[in-house]
């Protein structure tokens, strides 16, 4: 077998794969880590750059660790975990610095930059895990994760079992039994998108990190028997823990979890956590940081860095269950949240409520329809969380056009963030500190704050750029 010695130079970000060159011809290597040397046998070329499959590890990267998990080599879910931690934050931290260089063209010092924060776990971190069904080959349904597959190939991945898995909760192996001993009692079936056969979609399970008290979420197809309801029972004799069970009816193609149909079928209708020394009800379709203990420095250093100054009003661009934006009240005259979701409005408003909060308004719609039109105060600070995509032109113009002296501007997506920093910039909104917080250990993943301030020119930023 024709193979080819190399040393591996990167990691490809936000993805998992190992870098190196060959001559000049760069090479992915799946399962690589930086620093390792490999013989790699090319599997794939194109143009500028191929794929490789790791034949050996000729000397292993001084970095590289045996992953704790077991099922790591095929499981989809974390992708460095053979990387010690403190490697992958660096990795982490320059893979930010090379996006805002590199796409956003920001040169910008090394005073703004706040070291990156680590997760206070590494393991058992996560308050939220979702599960797809499938087959295990011998005939037994299981609730699993995605195999992982290789760049080079584009074919469906199928479903593993992983009665455990280190980054969520160690509740999740008993919960898991349950269920797939009552869908092989009830002889249920995983879904089959190309057959249109079977009702088992996904499993969604949600622990509260602070009580360990789980929400359990089944979704299928319509048809599903009356005995579903007998599940919660058999949960709560199992796995005390567990205090409610949903499920989610989603009759459509594709393989995304859609809750616009959830029905409750028994125990708690929410599970309560703890961020910021705040209060928050979680439900089904909630988003909320999968991380609370991590998550919570990031909301105390927002905490932080508004509590210089009182605001007097403070908008909140895609707040989702308004985490932020209840940190921020406590600086603030008023707060107003914005997102397109009535479910994460209503959500908002409650967590307001039972936190005690009075300064804070939310509206639901659409940020790039509602926010010119609806007459907001205009706002000295800008609070933006978009999702992974980033913000729009139209959004940006908008927020832009709200003439706020701030922003604070916190992004899951380095890429998007980078680009939206640079369209920012042409606007007159310069960083002033940069603060990146690693809420995914094991993951390619990283949240990002950033607060910005506007040049000083009159109220020019009212104007049309």
């Amino acid at each position: 077998m024709d193979h080819t010695i190399v040393t591996v130079t990167d990691i490809a970000m936000p993805g998992d794969t190992g870098v190196a060159k060959i001559d000049n011809f760069v090479v992915f290597i799946p399962g690589a880590v930086p620093g390792d040397r490999v013989a790699v046998r090319i599997i794939k070329r194109e143009k500028r750059f191929g794929y490789a499959e790791l034949i050996a590890i000729e000397e292993a990267s001084p970095h590289r660790i045996h992953p704790p998990c077991p099922h790591f080599d095929r499981c989809g879910g974390c992708t460095i975990q053979s990387i010690q931690y403190t490697k992958q934050l660096e990795i982490k931290e320059t893979y930010l610095r090379q996006c805002l260089k590199r796409i956003g063209k920001l040169d910008m010092p090394d005073s703004i930059f706040d070291p990156i924060t680590p997760s206070p776990d590494i393991f058992w971190y996560r308050s939220k895990i979702e599960l797809s069904f499938g087959n295990d080959g011998n005939g037994r349904i299981i609730a699993g994760m995605r195999e992982k597959s290789s760049p080079a190939a584009f074919d469906a991945s199928s479903v593993i079992p992983v009665p455990e898995c280190a980054i969520f909760s160690r509740a999740q192996k008993k919960v898991v039994e349950v269920v797939e001993d009552y869908v092989h009692s009830e002889g249920l079936f995983p879904y089959d998108g190309q057959k249109k056969s079977g009702i088992l979609r996904h499993l969604v399970l949600r622990e509260s990190k602070v009580s360990g008290r789980l929400m359990v979420i089944a979704e299928t197809k319509d048809e599903v028997p009356p005995s579903i309801s007998e599940l919660y029972y058999r949960l709560k004799r199992e796995v005390p823990g567990v205090t409610s069970l949903y499920r989610t009816v989603n009759n459509r193609p594709g393989s995304y979890i859609d809750y616009s149909d959830t029905r409750h079928e028994g125990g708690e209708l929410y599970i309560e956590e703890s961020l910021a020394s705040l209060k928050f009800r979680v439900y089904p379709a909630s988003f909320f940081q999968p991380n609370p203990a991590g998550a919570s420095f990031l909301y105390e250093k927002i905490g932080t860095l508004t509590s210089a100054e009182r605001y007097r009003n403070v908008l909140g661009l895609y707040c989702g269950m308004a985490p932020i934006e209840l940190v921020v009240s406590r600086n603030a005259h008023h707060v107003a949240g914005i997102d397109h979701s009535k479910e994460n409005i209503d959500n908002a408003r409650e967590n307001a409520l039972i936190n005690g909060i009075e300064n804070c308004t939310f509206t639901a719609g659409k940020v790039e329809d509602i926010v010119l039109g609806r007459g907001f105060k205009r706002p000295d600070l800008v609070v933006v969380d978009p999702p992974r995509s980033g913000i729009s032109p139209k959004g940006i113009d908008i927020i832009t056009r709200l003439g706020a002296a701030s922003l604070i501007y916190v992004s899951c997506n380095p890429a998007t963030l980078a680009r939206d920093l640079n369209r920012l910039a042409s606007r007159r909104y310069s960083p002033e500190r940069i603060a990146p917080f690693d809420l995914f250990p094991h993951t390619s993943h990283l949240e990002t704050l950033v607060m910005l301030k506007a040049a000083k020119r009159g109220r020019s930023l009212d104007r049309e750029p």
